[in-house]
């Protein structure tokens, strides 16, 4: 293995989307830039008796188009995480056991490694959540409640009127609904659904209150080490609420008022505070409505809207090359 080697950890190969994956994109940039790097199915992270292992695999080529015949791995290897430079663990949410557990046997492999950086940090993404974290940003948050109990979630619903129920480890918009509480036939509905989010008002969600801009689209922000990188607008679903991308969301350029370059500048101080390196965040109305430190995305189809190359710089800084 070369003196410095770095490793992208992912889901399984077969279930990317190879051409629009961001992780991808990058690693094709990163190979241009002859960055010496591997790629990790997630689901191989394990531990031998003491040692945590990964099976790895060297990234030999990638095509132009980076469809996925178009990529050359090399032989299965074994090593530990303490062999690489650094570690970008990209796994998509939710953010379950499934993503939790591997994460735990790097942070058990890494407790005491000084010389392997794993971007986000590890500490990011094992304590802060998603959903959540905009409250950090105080005023930048819309109004929400983040409960389990019922009768703090009809009250919160009853002075709003309309609220956003989003689960707090999902995304893509999986478990979105909007909810109305005039009438006691809507506070049923509100409660069957919610008492289905919530496993029976066991586990807390977050509602918000619905915010009417979202009619005209959520800007997306992307951040490389607290800097704005690129910003784009991201449109609904024709006759919905909600915005997924693979559902059929558009894309558009966009510009920032000057209340959204001011709350740039506050997230920018935050994610520098909290040395989140790689973040997306979305803003409706002004607020804060979702961070992604997870996996943020959308590179390959934000370069294409703006004619730039967003994954040259994100790549010479990550890696210094």
């Amino acid at each position: 293995m070369p003196q410095q080697a770095h490793l992208w950890i992912t889901d399984p190969w077969t279930t990317l989307d190879h051409r629009q994956d961001t992780t991808l994109r990058l690693a094709q940039e990163a190979a241009l830039q002859g960055v010496h790097q591997y790629w990790c199915n997630v689901k191989t992270i394990h531990l031998n008796n003491t040692i945590v292992q990964l099976q790895v695999q060297k990234i030999l080529e990638i095509g132009e188009k980076r469809e996925a015949e178009s990529f050359q791995l090399g032989e299965i290897e074994i090593y530990e995480p303490k062999n690489f430079t650094s570690i970008h663990y990209r796994t998509d949410p939710p953010v379950d056991l499934a993503y939790l557990h591997p994460l735990q046997l790097l942070h058990l492999a890494l407790q005491e490694i000084k010389t392997c950086e794993v971007v986000n940090p590890l500490a990011v993404l094992l304590s802060l959540n998603e959903k959540m974290q905009a409250a950090a940003l105080h005023h930048l948050m819309p109004p929400s409640l983040v409960a389990s109990q019922w009768e703090h979630l009809e009250a919160f619903g009853k002075k709003h009127i309309r609220t956003v129920l989003k689960p707090l480890h999902e995304a893509q918009s999986h478990g979105i609904e909007l909810l109305h509480w005039q009438t006691p036939t809507h506070r049923e509905e509100s409660w069957a659904k919610i008492d289905a989010a919530t496993h029976h008002f066991q586990t807390p969600v977050i509602l918000q209150t619905y915010l009417d801009g979202i009619a005209e689209g959520e800007t997306r922000l992307w951040f490389m080490d607290g800097k704005l990188l690129a910003f784009i607008k991201k449109l609904p679903i024709e006759g919905d609420f909600r915005v997924n991308i693979d559902q059929g969301s558009r894309l558009v350029s966009t510009t920032l008022s000057p209340k959204d370059h001011k709350n740039a500048e506050i997230i920018s101080q935050h994610l520098h505070h909290q040395k989140i390196r790689l973040a997306a965040v979305d803003l409706i109305d002004g607020y804060v409505t979702d961070f992604n430190f997870t996996s943020p995305g959308l590179i390959p189809q934000i370069e294409k809207i703006l004619s730039q190359n967003l994954a040259q710089s994100i790549v010479k800084k990550l890696f210094q090359t």
